[in-house]
């Protein structure tokens, strides 16, 4: 295993020209045995310029010669890509990547485009001959790395049960996928196509005491780190992985989940609509012959009640499919917010059951205070309490999600015959729904359920060691 990332890692470099020193450098301090994982992560890519500063004193190395450039005092440096390399304003223009080291417990500060983000560790400055711009790589120990993670993944404001079970999982999802991006000389990026990373801004002192209080630990299956993917809210049932991203893993297990009614989560229900004429144009533009749509077909799955396929159907080509991940990808997942949903046809259009002119009324509605406010009323709830509040709180969402289903058959807004073919997109949920539920995790935690509790419902067959 080893072995093999060194070499992936020294191919890499040598394509690129770059010293000995920095091959053996990041395959040590990533791979090191028996040692905190040492990650570099990339915060900003492509940049047209970008610049650094520091609380203090800090120094910058060019990582070629391996030779100090400068020494700098709370000073703002500016540093733009260069045919050459990376052109250092007031310094000269260097080859190598550029290197900059914090002196004591200084941090060091990224501006881009005129904003500061504030990182631990050290920060890379590498020109990306393909595109001729700059990459902005921070490395840093993985415990710190999930420091500037949990915030932007959780609320802090969470029972601590869950922030833990989040620090295992996110923990365990950075070293299963340490080498997502070696290739590009980084090991993550700072997105949600890894996880959503931003430094010290987005730090908090109860997602690092989660952080510390489980440090090193991590889940593994048959002893190897699992790939321990999460997302928000699962809409009453997970996923199994082959059904979002086509691999069976045996602890990616579909599992009922109704923990999230507990907790009221944002965008647990949605709704979107999108009318012929847009939905024809999208799909013409991801290559498919289609030039009008007169009903949808959805192919769900068992009991998750997950849509798997969605079917197209038109007036002179038949049915076609998409899957589902795909067409949430189409629309925007912000809009799709989840595979469990259903599909309603409104509107004029031959051949289709005619409805007539709708309308609702929502002036009445109740505006109710969210779980978590309530919550926040007061320290000391019993769990005798917490019980009583969350039945109260689901026998009045079962009552609004009756008047709801009435209403939904009005549709929510004033839509006459006149109006274009519109298809209505209801559903529950929020996020690819495999692994963990953060929504549910928090629940699970609110009925007194231990971190190790949520982790094993949400990951099959796992075990939870200390890796370091």
């Amino acid at each position: 295993m080893i072995k093999l990332n060194i070499v992936k890692v020294n191919k890499f470099f040598l394509f690129l020209g770059a010293s000995i020193f920095i091959m053996s450098t990041l395959t040590t301090n990533v791979f090191t045995a028996g040692k905190t994982p040492l990650l570099r992560v990339g915060i900003f890519l492509n940049q047209k310029e970008v610049s650094i500063s520091g609380n203090g004193a800090y120094k910058i190395y060019n990582l070629k010669s391996d030779s100090l450039i400068s020494k700098e005092n709370n000073k703002i440096i500016k540093m733009l890509p260069h045919a050459k390399g990376i052109k250092i304003l007031g310094e000269g223009i260097y080859s190598g990547p550029i290197k900059v080291v914090p002196v004591g417990n200084v941090n060091i500060a990224v501006i881009v485009n005129g904003n500061k983000y504030r990182y631990r560790g050290n920060i890379e400055i590498v020109y990306d001959k393909n595109c001729g711009k700059l990459n902005i790589i921070n490395i840093i120990g993985i415990e710190k790395y999930l420091y500037g993670v949990l915030k932007k993944e959780i609320s802090p404001r969470w029972p601590m049960n869950t922030l833990k079970a989040q620090a295992i999982a996110a923990r365990t999802f950075a070293i299963f996928n340490i080498n997502k991006y070696i290739d590009k000389g980084y090991n993550l990026d700072a997105s949600t196509n890894s996880q959503s990373y931003g430094g010290i801004n987005h730090e908090d002192p109860l997602t690092n005491k989660a952080i510390d209080e489980t440090r090193g630990k991590i889940m593994v299956y048959k002893g190897k780190p699992i790939n321990a993917v999460y997302h928000s809210d699962s809409g009453g049932y997970t996923a199994d992985s082959e059904s979002v991203w086509g691999k069976h893993l045996p602890y990616l297990r579909g599992v009922e989940s109704k923990f999230e009614e507990l907790v009221s989560p944002s965008h647990h229900t949605w709704s979107y609509s999108i009318d012929e004429e847009d939905l024809v144009r999208k799909l013409q533009n991801r290559g498919y012959d289609i030039n009008s749509i007169i009903s949808i077909k959805l192919a769900k799955e068992g009991e998750s009640e997950r849509v798997s396929k969605i079917g197209f159907v038109s007036g002179g080509n038949g049915i076609n499919y998409m899957e589902s991940k795909d067409f949430r990808e189409l629309i925007g997942s912000n809009l799709i917010r989840s595979t469990i949903f259903s599909v309603d046809i409104i509107g004029k259009k031959s051949g289709l059951e005619e409805k007539g002119e709708v309308i609702v009324d929502n002036t009445d509605k109740e505006q109710k205070k969210p779980v978590i406010d309530i919550l926040e009323e007061k320290e000391d709830w019993t769990i005798k309490e917490l019980i009583a509040l969350m039945k109260e709180r689901k026998k009045e969402k079962e009552k609004e999600e009756e008047k709801e289903k009435d209403t939904s058959k009005k549709i929510k807004e004033v839509i006459s015959l006149s109006s274009p073919l519109t298809f209505v997109f209801s559903g529950l949920g929020n996020g690819h729904g495999v692994g963990m539920s953060q929504w549910g995790a928090y629940g699970m935690a609110l009925q007194g359920n231990s971190y190790k509790d949520i982790l094993n419902y949400y990951y099959q067959g796992i075990s939870i060691i200390k890796k370091y």
